[in-house]
């Protein structure tokens, strides 16, 4: 599903990532793991092609990584970002800017698993906690039903409650693939497997 092979990163002459190989197969729920500062995030973003490796090669699903399959690779791909500003009020406006569609039954469901009454999605951001919009962002995001799932520090503004209601939609079946980054101890114990960096 996922490949990288000797991948290197640096920033400012500052290396980030050296000489960093793995594979993540289908269906699988990995995690980064590692204090702040070890590239967790920019590996999350070289996965998606918005930040590109000083060495190493990446591909996904058998395509590499580059300009020509950047925009096929990326609409397999869900990202959740750790820091969500967002160029919309509330949750139906996010899912339409996403979609284009109105929002369908399945966000609202997965919403209400992760604690999040219907009511709340049309709510404003300015008007409801970060953990809050962080589910709703979420539910969103998985709404998509794409088969990776990226997501940067999930567990930041959630409570234990609201960590357990995420990590039970994710168990849901499927083959979707679930890519983390995270120093939450909890959260790394509930990946299939952790890389450290």
């Amino acid at each position: 599903m996922i490949r990288a092979k000797n991948i290197q990163l640096s920033f400012n002459g500052k290396t980030v990532i050296k000489d960093l190989t793995f594979e993540i197969g289908n269906g699988e729920n990995v995690c980064f793991s590692g204090a702040s500062g070890k590239g967790k995030s920019s590996l999350l973003k070289m996965l998606q092609g918005y930040i590109l490796p000083d060495a190493g090669s990446i591909s996904v699903k058998g395509l590499e990584l580059n300009e020509k399959n950047i925009a096929t690779i990326r609409s397999n791909m869900a990202y959740i970002p750790q820091n969500v500003n967002l160029p919309v009020n509330n949750g139906i406006e996010l899912l339409e800017l996403i979609t284009g569609d109105k929002p369908a039954e399945r966000v609202f469901s997965i919403a209400a698993r992760l604690g999040i009454p219907e009511a709340m999605l049309e709510q404003g951001f300015d008007e409801i906690s970060g953990g809050q919009k962080q589910r709703i962002v979420i539910a969103v995001c998985l709404s998509l039903d794409r088969e990776i799932i990226l997501l940067d520090e999930p567990t930041s503004s959630l409570d234990d409650e609201s960590i357990g209601k995420l990590m039970d939609v994710l168990k849901g079946p499927g083959e979707r693939t679930v890519v983390s980054a995270s120093h939450n101890h909890e959260w790394i114990r509930f990946a299939d497997r952790s890389i450290a960096l």
